[in-house]
C-alpha cells in the first residue's frame, strides 16, 4: 500500500503539472484578454532502466572437484569483483516515468526510481547491516553468539510494537575431533575435522600409521593393530578404505583430501571404527610426522545437542480471517565468517521492510520469522513449520525468503511462478531490474520447507555468492541498492496480495 499510495499521489501531481503547463502555453482568445503570466512547473526527474545483460546462474554451493567418490568438497571458489559504488539517497518522492528518454547507464535498482524509495531503504538497510556485523559477527549456529544476535533482533521488532518471541528448538549434530598426544613441536595443535556420515560414534586412541590409499600394497605387513590409520582420498570408496584398515586392526581412520580444502564423506553403512575427514593441507602436515613413535592421536565422533532459536514477530491484520504472509531469512552464519551477505543482507532487508510497513494496514497477518541454524540444514524453518498445526499451514498464503542478496548485478527471484512474475512486473514499473531464476543446483534455503508444505514461496537472492562461507563475506562487498531494491519489491508484492 505504501508504494500504491505514493504512486497515486505522484500521478495526481503529474496531472496537475500537465494541466498548468498546457494552460500557460495556450494563445490568447481576444485582444482584451490579459496575457497569461508565465508559470514555472517543478522539474520531475524521470528515467528508463538501462538494459542489464543476463548473467550466468550460480549454484548456492560451489561445484566439487571431480572425483570418483560420492562425497563432494564444499569450499567456495572466491572471485574478485569490484567494490560497489553507492549513490547517496535523497528524499525526493517516487515518480512514474512521464517520457521515454534515451536509455543511459544508471545505478542498479535506482533506475526509474529517482534515489527515493530504493535509495532511502538502501541506506537504512546498510546502516542496520553495519550494526549487525560490527556487534554480532560471527553468529555461528547453536552458539551463544547466535543467541545474542537473536535477542538483539527480537528487540528491533519489539520496538515496532509487534508481538515478539524467541522460538527455541534443539539440533542434534554429529561432530568430530582429533587430539594429539606428543612432545614433538611439529604436531599441529588443532585443525578442522568433519565426521564421515554414518561413522560409528566412538572415541579411539592409537599411534599414527600410514595406510596410503588403502590398497593392499599400501598396508604395512605387520598390520595396523591398535593404530590410527591416515588414508589419502581417491580411487577407492570411503567405506571400502575404512573397512580395509579396520580389517588390518586399525582403531580409527583419518582421511585427507586429494584436492584443496576439506570434504564431507558418506558411508552407505555404519562403519566399525570412528572415521573423520580433514583437508589435504593438514593431511600432508600430519603425514610428515609418520615414524615418530611418540605421536598418537585420539579420534572422536559424537552427537552433540545444540540449542538454537527462531525470532518470531507478528503484525496482526485488520480482518482477523487468519491468513498469514511470512517474511523471513536466516540470521546464523558458519564458523568464523562475518556473514555480511550470507545472511546479514537478508536480515537487514527484512528488518527494513518491517520498519517501513509498521504503521500500514493489511487484511492478513504478517509474520517476520528469522531462522536459526539454517547453516546446519534448514533446522530453524523446519522447526517453525513443525510447531504449526496442519490447519495453520493452510492459512499461510505466501512466504518471502531473503537470503544472500547483497552482492551481484541484479535482484534475483525464484519460486512460485505467479509471485515471481508479479515481482518482475513490479520491477519493470519501478525501474528495478529483477531476474527470474531457475531452480539452481543446491539452491537450498529456508523457503524450501515451506515449498514442500505446498505454500507459495518467493526466494530473493543475488547472483554473486562466490564469497559466502569464507572470510571474504565482508561488509565492503555488499551493495546497498540490492537490499533496497529487494525491500521495495517485497513491500509492493504485499500490496498485490491484498488485491489477490
Amino acid at each position: 500500500m505504501i508504494l500504491a499510495k505514493r504512486v497515486a499521489r505522484q500521478q495526481l501531481m503529474l496531472l496537475a503539472i500537465i494541466f498548468v503547463a498546457a494552460a500557460c502555453s495556450s494563445p490568447a482568445t481576444s485582444a482584451a484578454e490579459p496575457a497569461a503570466q508565465p508559470t514555472t512547473a517543478p522539474n520531475i526527474a524521470t528515467s528508463v532502466p538501462a538494459t542489464v545483460p543476463p548473467v550466468p546462474s550460480p549454484a548456492i554451493q560451489p561445484a566439487p572437484a571431480a572425483t570418483s567418490e560420492p562425497a563432494t568438497a564444499t569450499e567456495p571458489a572466491p572471485t574478485q569483483t569490484p567494490k560497489a559504488t553507492v549513490a547517496p539517497p535523497t528524499q525526493t518522492p517516487v515518480s512514474p516515468p512521464t517520457s521515454v528518454p534515451e536509455a543511459t547507464e544508471t545505478p542498479l535498482a535506482t533506475q526509474g526510481v529517482p534515489q527515493s524509495e530504493v535509495g532511502v531503504l538502501s541506506a537504512k538497510a546498510m546502516a542496520f547491516l553495519e550494526e549487525l556485523t560490527a556487534d554480532f559477527s560471527p553468529r555461528q549456529s547453536g552458539t551463544d553468539q547466535e543467541l545474542a544476535a537473536a535477542e538483539f533482533l527480537a528487540s528491533q521488532f519489539e520496538s515496532l510494537g509487534f508481538e515478539t518471541s524467541l522460538q527455541p528448538f534443539t539440533v542434534e549434530l554429529k561432530r568430530s575431533s582429533v587430539e594429539w598426544e606428543s612432545s614433538d613441536a611439529g604436531v599441529p595443535s588443532e585443525f578442522k575435522t568433519l565426521p564421515i556420515t554414518e561413522s560409528i560414534e566412538a572415541s579411539a586412541t592409537g599411534v599414527l600409521a600410514s595406510a596410503g590409499m588403502a590398497f593392499a600394497e599400501d598396508l604395512p605387513a605387520e598390520g595396523l593393530a591398535g593404530k590410527v590409520a591416515l588414508i589419502e582420498r581417491g580411487t577407492i570408496l570411503f567405506e571400502e578404505k575404512v573397512n580395509r584398515v579396520a580389517d588390518a586392526g586399525a582403531v580409527a581412520a583419518i582421511i585427507f583430501n586429494n584436492g584443496a580444502g576439506i570434504f564431507r564423506g558418506v558411508f552407505e553403512n555404519q562403519s566399525r571404527i570412528p572415521a573423520v575427514s580433514i583437508s589435504r593441507e593438514d593431511g600432508l602436515a600430519i603425514r610428515d610426522l609418520l615414524g615418530l613413535d611418540d605421536v598418537s592421536a585420539t579420534v572422536t565422533v559424537e552427537t552433540k545437542v545444540l540449542d538454537s532459536q527462531n525470532v518470531v514477530a507478528e503484525k496482526p491484520g485488520t480482518t482477523g480471517n487468519g491468513d498469514v504472509v511470512v517474511l523471513g531469512g536466516h540470521y546464523d552464519t558458519v564458523e568464523d565468517v562475518p556473514g555480511a551477505n550470507d545472511n546479514g543482507s537478508g536480515i537487514a532487508t527484512v528488518v527494513t521492510v518491517a520498519r517501513a510497513i509498521a504503521d500500514e494496514s493489511y487484511p492478513f497477518d504478517i509474520w517476520f520469522v528469522l531462522f536459526g541454524s539454517e547453516e546446519l540444514g534448514l533446522r530453524g524453518s523446519i522447526a517453525h513449520l513443525r510447531s504449526l498445526t496442519p490447519e495453520k499451514h493452510e492459512d499461510i498464503i505466501a512466504m518471502f525468503n531473503f537470503d544472500a542478496l547483497g552482492t551481484g548485478d541484479t535482484v534475483g527471484a525464484l519460486g512460485d511462478r505467479e509471485l515471481v512474475g508479479d515481482a518482475i512486473d513490479i520491477g519493470e514499473e519501478l525501474g528495478i531490474s529483477v531476474r527470474r531464476r531457475v531452480n539452481l543446483p543446491n539452491a537450498t534455503s529456508d523457503h524450501a520447507p515451506f515449498n514442500e508444505a505446498g505454500i507459495p514461496v518467493i526466494f530473493f537472492l543475488a547472483d554473486d555468492i562466490s564469497r559466502i562461507h569464507t572470510p571474504e563475506d565482508r561488509l565492503d562487498f555488499v551493495q546497498p541498492e540490492l537490499m533496497g531494491g529487494s525491500a521495495v519489491i517485497g513491500i509492493a508484492l504485499l500490496d498485490t496480495l491484498i488485491d489477490g
